[in-house]
Order: structure tokens, then sequence, then C-alpha cells
């Protein structure tokens, strides 16, 4: 077999070849999978989220029951306190283990 005939399979076996990784889909991403949303303590939460518009001597001083501590985050919320539902009843579950009557 003539050099240019060998060339020409190793050139057809090797296009065959990614023609078939192309196919099989050896050319896409790996799917990743979306990792679960990060759990935030309701100490985390009081630092970050609170502390950016006051000082924790605001929180430090009350004592407030679960309804009010409920009032004062919602109250937060619409001002602005970015907190989902799930975070702020962590926070409100906080400030009452903590700054509660």
């Amino acid at each position: 077999m003539s050099n240019g005939k060998v060339m020409f399979w190793i050139l057809v076996v090797g296009l065959l070849g990614v023609s078939l990784l192309i196919a099989c889909g050896g050319g896409e991403e790996p799917t990743q999978v979306p990792s679960a949303p990060e759990v935030v303590s309701g100490a985390e939460l009081l630092q970050e989220r609170c502390t950016s518009c006051h000082g924790l001597d605001r929180v430090e001083r009350e004592s407030y029951s679960q309804a009010e501590w409920d009032a004062s985050v919602e109250r937060m919320r619409e001002y602005g306190a970015e907190l989902t539902d799930d975070e702020a009843q962590t926070l409100v579950e906080y400030l009452v283990e903590n700054y509660g009557q």
C-alpha cells in the first residue's frame, strides 16, 4: 500500500472518530446540577442583612415577643431588607431566642 493510501485511510478513520464523538455528545459541556441554596444562620443574617442599615445596638436593646419580631422583620423587608421567606423565618427564630421576652 502506498503512503498516499495509508494517509487517506488514517484521515478517514480520524474523521469517523471525531464524527462519532460529536454524535455521542463528546463535544458538550457536562450538565451541572444546581447546588442547594446555602443555609445561613440567624446570627449571620442579622450581621449581613440588618447591620447594613442600622447597628446591632438597635436590636440588642429590644425584647420583643415572636409576633413583634415577625412584624419588625416584615417591616424591614418592606423597607428593602433582602430576605427570602425562609431567611426571615430563620432570623425571627434567632431574634426570639436571643432577644425575645
